[in-house]
């Protein structure tokens, strides 16, 4: 008897945590349905707000649907038991657009908003926010306009002395039309924060475990593509938790974990395209960076207070150079460039990436002195190709320190007005220990030149330097022949276009290479390194 009043329990038990999936239909829908049935669905986003959904259910909209509003899904999922909120049916995916609409007591406007859950699914969806009586997302800028816009996004995400929120994943999603302001960076596509409460005795250590971003196109938004922050962000180069910084603030520093971007297409944000911020070795690779910074001064892509990011295998293109005139606020670029290692980052690692035509630089190291607390170090930028890239290529700005580049291709084409090949330039400091290391500096046209600045204990040991550069630096094992690519006209193509900087099978490059401690085991398309490196991007066989 016992036995079997147990096996009803647990039967029971199953059937009251059976996944359930609810539908909504624009068209046929009614409020009043079940809303668990195709034939029954729910209408509109205000009845499904009213859902308190369980782990592994399932809210779906159909496919070719369109509703406005704002989405605010409750209830987490467990481990392996997400949350998914998607599409059903065939046709285009479902729209949700919250037309600038706030929530009561927002101050921002969203179409979905996450607050303390987990384990959710979002996938296959386009989100829009576009308030039509605000500035539109035209370039040029129309300056008779004035640019005040109230702060969107199309995707909010908040954790609030939540301990680790865990296994949030955005698949395969459309996320465009979001006429945000462009005064923050805390708007656009997605925004995802940890926050605090006022009363410090309230306050939890929280962070996000598991944050994927696979397959999605983020467009047109202002004035960010992807961005985070968090309150628990405070340290220096080599404080631990709980010490006194030289600033007065104390080390609280509880950086977010397992944070991926895979496969995304960012093109035309306002500013920025991807900000990560507060984590440990986000993973950042196989994405598309295309013409972003239309009106603001934004790098297309960086890390800042992070340990070990990894950004590989991506193309950064087309980031605009705003002049006065451009620009959304009347001041003129300081940021237009590919990739960017920000300030408090630690052993950041940029390689197997292809930067080109960006505005205003290929690759930035940077570090503000002013602060008391700021630091950059150990940044490793490797087997990366930059080319045609405007202004300079490498600009390493403020007290970084033990820079290594190496194995990377600079390439300048001939209708390029001089570049500054590499630029070391004072932020309230200046660079120190620079090591490059085995790259091609290859420059059609003349007049280009380095300008290291007064930037202290630099090293260039076993690099090329080829074509019209008026000054290169002291190096032991110099060479200056021609490093003999495949093809040296310039390209305006995207990303295949990098096989041009294959090396000829005459090269003098080959084998003409150091090993750097720490040297990857591959090149940029995989193939193994035996011995001495060869100089540049690829390894020859």
């Amino acid at each position: 008897m016992k036995k079997g009043l147990a096996c009803v329990f647990i039967l029971m038990s199953a059937l009251l945590h059976a996944q359930t999936t609810y539908f909504v239909d624009d068209v046929i829908g009614n409020d009043t349905n079940t809303g668990t049935l195709k034939s029954a669905p729910f209408k509109s986003i205000n009845r499904v707000n009213q859902l308190h959904l369980k782990p592994s259910d399932s809210l779906l909209f159909r496919r070719g649907g369109t509703w406005t509003g704002n989405l605010i899904p409750k209830g987490s999922g467990a481990k392996n038991k997400r949350i998914v909120i998607g599409a059903y049916g065939s046709g285009p995916v479902p729209v949700l657009n919250a037309k600038g609409v706030r929530f009561k007591n927002e101050t921002a406007s969203y179409t979905i908003r996450l607050f303390n859950q987990e384990y959710i699914e979002i996938r296959d969806l386009k989100i829009e926010n576009f308030k039509a009586s605000e500035e539109p997302r035209q370039y040029p800028l129309k300056k008779s306009l004035v640019y005040v816009n109230t702060p969107k996004m199309g995707i909010y995400i908040e954790g609030k002395d939540c301990g680790t929120l865990h296994d949030i994943q955005l698949i395969n999603l459309e996320i465009s039309d979001v006429n945000g302001d462009m005064s923050t960076k805390h708007n656009g596509g997605v925004f995802a924060e940890i926050t605090w409460n006022k009363d410090i005795l309230k306050r939890v250590k929280s962070n996000f475990d598991g944050f994927l971003v696979v397959g999605c196109h983020i467009h047109d938004v202002d004035r960010t593509g992807w961005s985070n922050s968090s309150v628990w962000d405070d340290r220096s180069l080599n404080s631990t938790w709980g010490d006194k910084l030289e600033n007065g603030k104390i080390h609280n520093w509880y950086p977010s974990e397992h944070i991926v971007f895979r496969n995304n297409k960012f093109e035309r944000a306002g500013a920025n395209a991807l900000i990560v911020r507060v984590a440990n070795a986000p993973l950042v690779e196989y994405n598309l960076f295309e013409y972003n910074g239309l009106k603001g001064s934004g790098n297309a892509s960086f890390p800042f207070n992070c340990d070990n990011a990894l950004f590989q295998y991506n193309e950064a293109a087309y980031t605009f150079y705003n002049t006065a005139a451009d620009s959304w606020n009347g001041k003129p670029d300081v940021d237009a460039g590919g990739f960017d290692s920000d300030w408090n980052c630690k052993n950041t690692i940029i390689q197997y990436n292809y930067s080109h035509h960006n505005g205003h630089g290929g690759v930035l190291i940077c570090c503000d002195g002013a602060s008391k607390t700021s630091f950059n170090d150990g940044t490793i930028i490797r087997y990366n190709i930059f080319e045609s890239n405007n202004h300079h290529i490498v600009r390493n700005s403020g007290t970084t320190t033990q820079t290594q580049i190496y194995n990377n291709v600079f390439f300048v084409s001939e209708d390029q007005d001089p570049v500054q090949i590499i630029f070391h330039k004072s932020w309230n400091g200046l660079p120190n220990q620079t090591v490059y290391t085995n790259n091609i500096f290859y420059a059609l046209g003349a007049k280009h030149r380095f300008d290291l600045g007064k930037s202290t204990n630099n090293t260039f040991l076993a690099n090329t330097f080829y074509g019209g550069i008026i000054n290169t630096p002291s190096d032991v094992k110099k060479n200056t022949h021609n490093p003999l690519f495949v093809n040296d006209t310039p390209s305006k193509t995207n990303w295949k276009s990098y096989l041009r900087f294959l090396l000829q099978k005459e090269s003098s490059e080959i084998n003409n290479g150091i090993k750097v401690q720490g040297h990857p085991k591959k090149d940029m398309l995989g193939n193994p390194i035996k011995g001495n490196p060869d100089r540049g991007a690829f390894e020859m066989f």
